[in-house]
């Protein structure tokens, strides 16, 4: 019952304190602010509704009424800004289009100040109320997985990855061993005999290769159940994730094409153009002394740009320090990168080896060519080598490459395993998010610029 009804609860509890948050707004501007004022404002009182519908609408449509059993504390509280804001947004575009100007714009600011702290606030206590009811054993949504394949697996390992989610697994049909490896139930009786005594709130479903028949073959029958069933597409194949079109109808799914959240990756921007300027200005005295060093170790300019590839394919110049003595010919500049290169110099090793000759990159960051955090680009004529050699080598072009990145705080970084990195290089493009990035940039402090591979 509390599962049906939460979803309209949830709305209750919004339209009050949106009226609240509204009153409290109102309360600051005139009581505490200007001292006083008798009664409260016709416009106020019309225009509430107005403004919880605005709401409540902007809500819905940022996905805050749907199941949030699977959604990460911090993309939540994402749509609860992009939502409340989206809200506002409605609210003064009607107030406009009624001609109503007499609504105080500093009550409006601050309710959204107010409010946006305020719906924050109750989301958090919601999701510490759900993962109390659920470890008390409701609102559970009892999961039956029928089929052998790793999508369910990684289903799984979701679900118990998401502490708070409530999923719990009745058992697992026709898995062909795989159950007992991952510590569910396996049940040894097909599902016309199972559902005779049992009705799970789920059925979720995926078999892999010659067997993936047998999913359509289960929904044919089994199509007029009551119970929900929900097939995970066999996806073994696609190593960056995927995304999911409605094309009139259709549904198109794109298998090499990760699913990248437009709010974090506008954050990611946002972030690391600030954070790029900041530190620019910080570290100018620095790069005047590392450019002096660079000019008087041997003849050549300062900076060295070299070709590499970027986002999508796209071609840009990358910058650095110069470490070498200039090449002969373009195919000294096509040598790959090595510990015992004869044309380094001594002011070029220290750079290499504590990483400053990467500095000039902020600059590659600043305009856009690159991330601070992103796989690490290669040369034209190395990405055409290993597009060949090596499989998914170019999914790691699917973001835009950066200073430093997942492979190089591990320790894959100068001559080793160039498998290892691209599998690095996948899983961030496939686990990415802002507080990944976050957690790449500590690493890289704590142990990314002085590294034994560094050179």
């Amino acid at each position: 019952m509390l599962r049906n009804s939460f979803s309209t609860f949830q709305k209750l509890i919004d339209a009050v304190f949106c009226t609240l948050f509204f009153l409290l707004s109102y309360w600051i501007r005139f009581e505490y602010l200007q001292g006083g004022q008798e009664g409260l404002e016709f416009t106020f009182i019309k225009m509430t509704p107005v403004l919880v519908i605005s709401t409540l609408y902007a809500f819905h449509k940022n996905g805050l009424y749907r199941a949030q059993r699977f959604t990460s504390k911090f993309y939540e509280i994402l749509s609860v800004v992009r939502g409340n804001i989206a809200g506002i947004i409605g609210f003064v575009i009607v107030l406009y289009f009624f001609g109503d100007e007499r609504l105080s714009r500093l009550t409006i600011l601050i309710y959204g100040a107010v409010s946006t702290l305020g719906f924050i606030i109750i989301r958090l206590l919601v999701r510490n109320f759900l993962r109390t009811i659920r470890e008390k054993g409701y609102n559970l949504r009892h999961v039956l997985l029928i089929g052998n394949s790793n999508q369910l697996v990684e289903y799984v390992h979701t679900a118990r990855h998401f502490k708070d989610s409530g999923i719990k697994f009745l058992g697992w049909i026709d898995s062909q061993g795989i159950a007992k490896e991952h510590d569910v139930p396996e049940i040894e009786i097909s599902y016309d005999e199972y559902k005779k005594s049992n009705t799970p709130d789920a059925i979720v479903m995926s078999y892999a290769g010659v067997d993936s028949a047998k999913s359509q073959d289960f929904i044919k029958t089994h199509y007029n159940d009551v119970v929900p069933i929900q097939i995970l597409p066999d996806l073994s194949y696609s190593m960056v994730g995927h995304q999911v079109e409605d094309f009139g109808g259709i549904p198109i799914l794109g298998v090499n094409q990760p699913s990248l959240n437009p709010i974090e990756l506008f954050l990611k921007r946002v972030f690391e153009f600030t954070a790029t300027l900041i530190g620019l200005l910080i570290i100018s005295p620095l790069m005047l002394l590392i450019s002096i060093a660079v000019k008087l170790s041997s003849p050549g300019p300062i900076f060295y740009g070299q070709e590499r590839v970027g986002h999508d394919g796209r071609t840009f110049k990358m910058w650095k320090f110069r470490s070498m003595k200039m090449a002969d010919d373009d195919t000294d500049k096509k040598e790959w990168s090595n510990k015992e290169n004869p044309r380094k110099t001594k002011v070029g090793d220290f750079l290499r080896r504590t990483s400053l000759d990467e500095l000039p990159q902020l600059w590659n960051v600043l305009v856009g060519d690159m991330s601070l955090v992103g796989p690490r680009p290669e040369q034209p004529y190395f990405v055409e080598k290993f597009r060949h050699e090596i499989p998914g080598y170019m999914l790691k072009h699917k973001m835009k490459p950066g200073i430093t990145g997942w492979a190089q705080v591990n320790g894959w970084r100068g001559d080793t395993s160039l498998h290892k990195r691209i599998e690095c290089d996948i899983y961030y493009i496939k686990h990415w998010s802002f507080w990944f990035d976050i957690k790449i940039l500590f690493l890289t402090f704590f142990k990314g610029f002085i590294n034994k591979n560094a050179y």
